[in-house]
């Protein structure tokens, strides 16, 4: 009786009066036995009768679930009621798995200047080389995707800003943002202090998020053409790599329709075939300056028409991406569940199946951009743990202490 909308019912019932509200709610099958409200449930093969459960009662019957429940009780709304009890419950969201579609719609990058924005990246470690290589250090020029390969003996903060301003910088010049993961080459204070003092812009992309990396897809590439040429001589692939430089600067990549070295330098790079050709014939062509005029001009249109292509390809990947990918979006203050990456421990008897696949709750502080954010603890919500991608969070709803 303290339920008002069950008390209506009751008192309809015990009224003894066959009126309209007894005919009603009759046949959505209510009735009353010694006392108690049940309901039969319209439809359905079941032919037990569901004792009608009063609104401060539920959190007794929610630890079934919703069919075993719907089989001996029924109250209104009770799919909707234990379905947002089941989304609150903290042990179902730190261990169930989420079958909704991935957070996160595509991001496009806005094209930049050559050398602008550069991104960076460590492949290994590979076998050990007779002069005691074991990394590449790849760096690539997101706009005309010209790629650098160095191999270094030790991936460490400094080898990593030595390469970068003696081969890169004062090659090429200073660029204004420089992408990395969050390996702890890139966040040491050796890295921050370079790009500090240089005034470049370091941006880390989210934890476990690698697409974010535009050398990523590089490092996909690298890694067949490597195992190609090495053959069975796993530790001579230091002597590989300007091979594999010049292949990737000189293929044609698709979103620019062009190859790195012809948007790098306006040209194509001479091969065997053509050695004896080209500029030394252009040379000695009388009508020089006649035909350098027309290719120049032509070279000057050339920028607008990449930038086109490529927002277009931008565009067909962010329409195919998206389709599988739903939006969401976090407010800082907002609460979170961050996906785990578990291992397995053999020695300490330790599954990662076992393991829980989130934990939580952790704080949103600042959202970086619509799919990116930085966490923090809830007890400590001024120090930041690291940088989220979208996909990896999922919103946390506080268990409820009291039906209303």
């Amino acid at each position: 009786m303290k339920d008002e909308d069950i008390k209506k019912i009751i008192d309809c019932f015990e009224s003894g009066r066959k009126d309209e509200d007894f005919i009603n709610w009759a046949s959505r099958g209510y009735l009353m036995n010694q006392g108690i409200l049940y309901r039969y449930s319209l439809g359905t093969e079941s032919e037990e009768a569901q004792l009608v459960v009063p609104c401060h009662e539920r959190e007794r019957v929610l630890q079934r679930t919703y069919f075993k429940i719907a089989s001996r009780y029924y109250f209104p709304g009770m799919r909707k009621f234990i379905a947002e009890y089941v989304k609150n419950c903290a042990e179902c969201n730190r261990y169930k798995p989420n079958n909704q579609k991935p957070a996160g719609l595509l991001r496009t990058p806005i094209y930049a200047q050559r050398f602008e924005t550069l991104a960076i990246d460590l492949f290994g470690p590979l076998p050990e080389t007779p002069t005691g290589k074991k990394w590449i250090f790849l760096i690539e020029d997101t706009s005309t995707k010209w790629v650098e390969l160095f191999a270094l003996e030790d991936a460490t903060a400094q080898n990593c800003a030595k390469f970068l301003i003696e081969e890169v910088f004062l090659r090429y010049g200073l660029p204004r943002r420089l992408i990395s993961d969050n390996g702890t080459q890139f966040v040491s204070a050796v890295m921050q202090q370079t790009c500090n003092f240089l005034g470049i812009k370091q941006e880390l992309i989210p934890v476990y998020h690698p697409q974010a990396n535009p050398s990523e897809r590089k490092n996909r590439d690298l890694k067949p053409k490597l195992a190609i040429l090495v053959g069975d001589a796993h530790d001579t692939w230091d002597e590989k790599l300007a091979m594999i430089r010049f292949a990737m600067n000189t293929s044609k990549c698709d979103t620019t329709g062009h190859t790195a070295a012809y948007i790098q330098f306006g040209r194509e790079l001479r091969t065997t075939d053509d050695v004896n050709h080209d500029l030394r014939s252009l040379i000695e062509n009388d009508n020089f300056v006649a035909e350098i005029t027309p290719y120049l001009k032509h070279f000057a249109r050339l920028t607008p028409q990449i930038r086109e292509r490529v927002e277009q390809k931008q565009d067909q990947r962010k329409k195919y991406f998206d389709k599988n990918r739903r939006p969401i979006y976090y407010q800082p203050g907002d609460k979170v569940w961050v996906t785990l990456h578990p291992k397995s421990s053999r020695s300490d008897k330790r599954s990662k199946k076992f393991y829980p696949k989130r934990e939580g709750p952790y704080l949103v502080v600042t959202n970086r951009s619509p799919t990116t954010y930085d966490l923090s603890g809830t007890s400590t919500p001024d120090q930041v743990l690291g940088t989220y991608h979208t996909n990896m969070l999922k919103n946390y709803l506080q268990k409820r202490t009291q039906v209303q």
